[in-house]
Parts: C-alpha cells; sequence; structure tokens
C-alpha cells in the first residue's frame, strides 16, 4: 500500500499515524493523558475537543500523502516546527506546564524528517530532471 508513496509522502503517512492515536486516545480516553497535561475531570470536554480536532487534521494528513500533496509537506514543516515556539511561549507565560514543551518536540522532530525528505527529493529531482519532447 506505501510502496508507491515518496519519502516526503511517507513523513506525512506516519506522523498522521500518530497523530490518530493521539487523537484517539484523547477522545476516548481522555482521563489517560489529563493528569500528566496538568488538566482535571472538569476540563476533560476540552481534551476531547482537542482530539477531535485533531482527529480531523490527522485524515488531512493522511489522504494529503496519500496523493502525494508536496505543497502541503512543505505547510506541515513549517506548522509543525512553529508549535514548539508557542508552547514554550505558552510555558514561559505559567498558561501550559512544561511537559507540553517537551510534547511539541514530537512535532519538531516530524518537521524535520519531512523536511529533510523533501530536501533529499529536490535533490534527487535536480540530478534526473523529467525531459519533455
Amino acid at each position: 500500500m506505501l510502496s508507491h508513496l515518496s519519502y516526503p509522502a511517507k513523513t506525512v503517512f506516519y506522523f498522521s499515524l500518530y497523530m490518530f492515536v493521539l487523537s484517539l486516545t484523547l477522545l476516548i480516553v481522555p482521563g489517560l493523558l489529563a493528569p500528566l497535561l496538568g488538566y482535571t475531570a472538569e476540563s476533560e470536554i476540552w481534551i476531547r475537543v482537542i482530539g477531535m480536532f485533531l482527529l480531523f487534521l490527522a485524515f488531512d494528513y493522511c489522504a494529503s500523502a496519500l496523493a502525494g500533496m508536496y505543497r502541503f509537506f512543505y505547510l506541515t514543516v513549517y506548522t509543525r516546527a512553529s508549535i514548539i515556539v508557542f508552547m514554550t511561549t505558552f510555558v514561559l507565560l505559567g498558561m501550559l506546564k512544561p511537559i507540553f514543551i517537551a510534547l511539541s518536540l514530537i512535532d519538531l522532530g516530524g518537521a524535520v524528517w519531512t523536511f529533510t525528505a523533501l530536501r533529499a527529493a529536490k535533490r534527487r529531482h535536480n540530478k534526473h530532471p523529467v525531459h519533455s519532447v
């Protein structure tokens, strides 16, 4: 199923799997991660709402990977890499626990992985351009 995907597409596809697991965990068993993240039972609905939006985003990542949407891949690099900036800011302002900085490293790692794959694909393409007649 995945053998036809480019390396950049695979990075986005595998990241979507992480997003599916996290979103379903937040939706189905929000109490599992709530204490780690500093949330209480009263905020459980908001954890589920975040899980819902993350699930929708996971579908977007998966579909774009399967369709080979390179523009979307580049967009995810910028958005995933920026998450650590936002989380660090929120932690410094006292709005979130420091664990969010550590968790945002997953997003940063995924962004770097996709960026590296995109750069390698571009180098391969430039070495072997397709000529039209």
